[in-house]
């Protein structure tokens, strides 16, 4: 999860804090807006989807931030040019379920809009974590850089100042790595993941 500014972030604690119930009917969006902030000046938009084979995954997340912290649990099913995304309280009240396909991103909230970060900011440090380095090269500011070593990848800024980073299992032989921990630098956040 994201690449938040830091009021959106500290909603989204609220609403896992809160447990809100679901009331009312969810709302749907379809949005062009694939703008996301990297620091609060540079902003970089969401690059194409294209996963060399399919994912079906559960993960638990721990959100640090400021010294709080909170659980959410998230489902992700894709495929090719699509990913579906559900984020789900640790009770398992859904807070929101977006869908990216072909450029094309779909949200449906289900708790009031302002309680929500951006699904684009989520969506984009998932991304972070599963795309190939030149998808993510493609997209980044003018002056940025990734680097990816196997086990950390990391986005510096022009002056060489960490921006974001995100941590993978260690690898034997064919087997696929995964992120284990994702760290943003500028706003703040940790986000630890144990896939289910």
């Amino acid at each position: 999860l994201t690449t938040f500014k830091r009021s959106s972030f500290q909603l989204f604690l609220s609403a896992l804090v809160a447990l809100i119930a679901v009331g009312g009917c969810a709302t749907t969006e379809q949005s062009t807006d694939h703008v996301v902030h990297l620091t609060t000046g540079a902003t970089v938009s969401l690059p194409q989807l294209h996963l060399p084979a399919p994912i079906s995954t559960q993960q638990l997340l721990t959100i640090s931030y400021q010294g709080k912290q909170d659980k959410a649990l998230v489902m992700l099913e894709g495929q090719d040019m699509s990913l579906k995304l559900s984020v789900l309280s640790p009770l398992g009240i859904r807070l929101v379920d977006a869908s990216y396909d072909q450029g094309q991103l779909q949200v449906i909230k289900h708790l009031p809009l302002d309680q929500l970060p951006p699904a684009q900011q989520v969506l984009f440090d998932i991304f972070l974590g599963l795309l190939p380095e030149e998808d993510i090269r493609a997209v980044l500011p003018s002056g940025f850089s990734l680097t990816d070593n196997g086990a950390l990848r990391t986005i510096s800024d022009s002056q060489g100042q960490v921006i974001e980073q995100v941590h993978f299992t260690p690898t034997k032989g064919n087997q696929s790595r995964s992120a284990t921990k994702i760290e943003h630098r500028v706003f703040g956040y940790v986000i630890e993941i144990e896939n289910l």
